[in-house]
């Protein structure tokens, strides 16, 4: 009896360790084959990925290069503003500039719109930079913006000036016309402020001009085109008058004179 037990015990013993020893292996054969197959998948999705995304890069780099070609030529500058694009240039490299030492002092600035208020700017004349600034009426930011013009001209240039709102300068625009003998100065206006025909002249450089001005401190253009030749540019546009417009005006005139006689006789 002993021994059958012993035998028993023994053989499923052996059994069990068998099972155990032939299905193991397979096991971790079958995981790694598995992980095997999920590997391959994930590594053919980021090759897929890969290629998609280097596709619509080149994609992209040939749209664009297609778009640049397909641009219109850049239209060619004017000497004026070659000189203006250099400058302005300059001026933003020197306001980067760490070892740049600034040099501020008041300078009037207009605005875009004549009637709308300028700025009086503390800055730097050199490189633009603004410390800080204040309003400015829209007559003295003119006439400071003109004489700064004429302070920062190139060489022998002739400053132009064109408007439609103001028929003077203040005594700092022939100072500064006065302090630079070089320059010359056009300006073109309305002769009837704010409207009329569009004249204009130019003083010629090297002239006296402290000399004209006034004793208020002021100079018309009206009395500088006299001195230096008024030139019409655009001649004052005057309407038309029409059958209709006659007609109108004769209507009204009888209108008036029935209204006057009737007033009249009830008077008496």
């Amino acid at each position: 009896m002993k021994e059958r037990f012993l035998r028993t015990f023994f053989g499923i013993f052996i059994l069990t360790a068998g099972v155990l020893v032939f299905s193991g292996p397979k096991a971790s054969i079958s995981y790694a084959t598995e992980n095997k197959t999920v590997l391959t998948e994930a590594e053919s999705a980021t090759e897929e990925t890969t290629a998609t995304h280097a596709d619509e890069a080149a994609t992209a780099i040939a749209t664009t290069d297609t778009a640049l070609s397909e641009q219109p030529a850049t239209e060619q500058l004017t000497e004026e503003q070659k000189a203006a694009k250099e400058k302005e240039e300059a001026r933003l490299a020197l306001q980067n500039d760490p070892n740049h030492v600034h040099h501020f002092r008041w300078i009037a600035k207009m605005n875009e719109s004549e009637s709308a208020e300028g700025t009086n700017n503390y800055m730097c004349d050199e490189c633009g930079k603004v410390w800080f600034f204040s309003p400015l009426a829209p007559y003295y930011a003119f006439s400071g913006d003109v004489a700064h013009r004429i302070e920062t001209a190139p060489e022998g240039a002739t400053v132009k000036v064109k408007t439609s709102l103001f028929i003077s300068f203040k005594s700092d625009v022939m100072q500064a016309l006065a302090n630079r003998p070089d320059v010359s100065l056009y300006v073109s206006f309305l002769d009837q402020e704010y409207k009329g025909n569009r004249v204009s002249f130019t003083i010629p450089a090297g002239e006296d001009t402290m000399s004209l001005v006034d004793d208020n401190g002021y100079v018309g253009f009206l009395f500088l085109g006299g001195k230096y030749g008024l030139t019409m540019e655009v001649p004052m546009e005057i309407p038309e008058v029409t059958e209709n417009t006659e007609a109108t005006e004769v209507t009204q005139t009888t209108e008036v004179t029935q209204a006057t006689e009737v007033a009249e006789k009830n008077a008496e």
